[in-house]
Order: C-alpha cells, then structure tokens, then sequence
C-alpha cells in the first residue's frame, strides 16, 4: 500500500470516527406540549419551539422533538430520559433541573373592540362585562382579579382558546382576555384596527427546563446573543406578520 493511499484512508476513518461520535453526542430529546402559536404540534415548529432549537443549533446540538403533557415533560427530564422541557414558568433551579433564561414574555392582554371605545385600567373597570378567556385564568392573576370572577355572573372560562378572538368580533362578549401572541395568531381574517388592546397584568417569563446545568448555561450564552438578532424577531413574524 502507498503511503498516499494509507494517508487517505487513514483521513476517511478518522472523520467517519468524528461524525460517529458527533452524531451520537449531539442529538437533544426536547418536549413540549400543544399551544399554538408558542407550540404547535401537527407541524412540529412554533415560536417558542423555533427559538429553542435555533439557539441548540447555534451551540451545536440537533433535536428530537416530542409532544406531551408539560407535567410529564417535566417528569421525562427529571427521569433523563428527555433533555429540555419547554415552556416552564415561574420556576428556578431545582434538584435535577435548571431553568433557563427567558426565551420570550408571555403577555396577557385584554381585548375589546374599538368600536366600543372601551377604557379599561383596572380590574374595578372589569365589573358588568362580558368576559371570556382560557380556562383556569381566574386562579393565575392575584386575589382581586379571582373575587371579580366570581362577582361576575357575565365571565366565562372556555378551553378551546382559538375561538376567543372570534367570539369578540361576533359581539359574544365584550371583554377577551389572552395572551397576546395567541390572540393574533387566531384573530385571522379581521383587522387590528378592529382591536383595542388594555394592558394591567406583568408580562410573564417563559423558560426552558433542562437536567444538566452545564448544557443550560451554554444554551444561556447563546440565547443572550440570539435575543438581539435580527433571526430571534423573523421568528415571531413568522407566526404574527404584523409584530
């Protein structure tokens, strides 16, 4: 055997052995749980899930995503049998898993129409309206938003969350109150200048979830970075034109 072929060959099982062990180290278990249009199932993508996996990406991970219940995402990871959960809220480092920073603000807003010219600042500006909004919000917005819940006989809580925006436009109700990125990925067909949006609640932290700190704080450097990019914002546009 010449010494050029033995050179060749020698390069090819050296690079075969790096992409063996790169493809075996690289690959990331992430899951995550149906809510459009921060997750979205049937077509495996959604802002929150886009962002995720571009930042692996950039610090050179690939990812195997799967769906399901964020309580058990969150048990999959503790177990290490997945390596990220995504979105978690309100949560820090615990045994077994390290949260994140914020991959984007999850911002509940209220929505009226303009037509109506409605003014709302405070929860007291709530009493008498129709309200409607995603199941179990009466118990996310402190104490005084919970006692005008239950004061209203007008306030409605209903699990299908893509209807909301509709049920506003068809004079249903007088009041939605939504996240703001779900209630324009749903809004569709109408114009925002249909919409009159009331701001009283603090936006809240979106996080991912992982079962290794060192994998966190490298996701971390990235994300910093990628949260200023031009790329981080295509993302959100992608989903909600107007933003």
């Amino acid at each position: 055997m010449s010494i050029e072929v033995h050179k060749f060959l020698l390069l090819c099982c050296i690079f075969i052995s790096c992409f063996s062990h790169n493809s075996s180290a690289v690959d990331l278990t992430v899951v995550s749980d149906h809510a459009p249009p921060h997750i979205i199932e049937p077509t495996r993508n959604g802002i929150d899930v886009d962002i995720t996996l571009a930042v692996l990406q950039k610090i050179g991970y690939s990812s195997n995503l799967r769906f399901m219940p964020l309580k058990r995402g969150r048990l999959e990871v503790l177990k290490k049998n997945a390596d990220l959960f995504l979105p978690t809220f309100y949560e820090s480092d615990s045994e077994g898993v390290f949260i994140s920073d914020v991959i984007i603000e999850y911002r509940p807003t209220f929505f009226t129409r303009s037509s109506e010219k409605l003014d709302i600042k405070s929860i007291a500006d709530l009493a008498n309206k129709r309200i409607v909004t995603f199941q179990g919000a009466s118990q996310y917005f402190g104490d005084e938003f919970l006692a005008m819940t239950k004061r209203n006989k007008n306030y409605r809580e209903i699990s299908s969350m893509s209807v909301l925006p509709l049920l506003l436009m068809k004079e249903r109700y007088d009041v939605v109150l939504l996240d703001y990125y779900i209630f324009y990925y749903f809004l569709k067909a109408h114009r925002l200048s249909d919409v009159k949006e009331h701001v009283i609640f603090n936006s809240v932290d979106a996080h991912v979830g992982f079962n290794d700190a060192d994998l966190r704080n490298n996701f971390n450097d990235a994300l910093n970075t990628f949260k200023h990019s031009e790329e981080y914002h295509s993302i959100i546009r992608k989903y909600l034109p107007h933003y």
